[in-house]
């Protein structure tokens, strides 16, 4: 295996709060899949749940360097399963810029306290 790139954001909690505040569903359908929304307006610190996918969305726009090159928010899904950790699923553009950089696994580490998330990503090829 052989690391294809890496990406890293840190974000404040409430700067992603106030972007649902003032903008609500148009922000959030815009940045994120219905699974996401559904799963993080669950949780009782929605807002920093949105902000870890937040970051890790980010994570990845930065190791694929696909800004502006056609990637929408919403091609970057963060899927969580229960006992198991949170994995990346790509989807249109950044599917595509993933298979052309060779990546084959991606890796996702999230984190956060009360005012920060981050995520860390690692794409691979095996």
């Amino acid at each position: 295996m052989a690391i294809v790139a890496v990406g890293t954001e840190i974000v404040q909690c409430a700067r992603i709060g106030q972007m649902i505040q003032q903008h609500g569903e148009q922000f959030l359908e815009r940045v994120y899949t219905a699974a996401e929304i559904d799963h993080c307006a669950q949780l009782p610190d929605a807002t920093g749940h949105f902000a870890r996918r937040w970051a890790a969305k980010q994570a990845v726009f930065k190791a694929l360097r696909c800004q502006r090159r056609g990637v929408s928010w919403t091609d970057i899904e963060i899927q969580t399963r229960p006992g198991e950790r949170p994995t990346i699923s790509l989807g249109g553009v950044a599917s595509e810029l993933a298979d052309d950089a060779g990546v084959d696994t991606i890796h996702l580490s999230l984190g956060g306290c009360r005012t920060q998330a981050i995520a860390y990503v690692i794409l691979w090829q095996d």
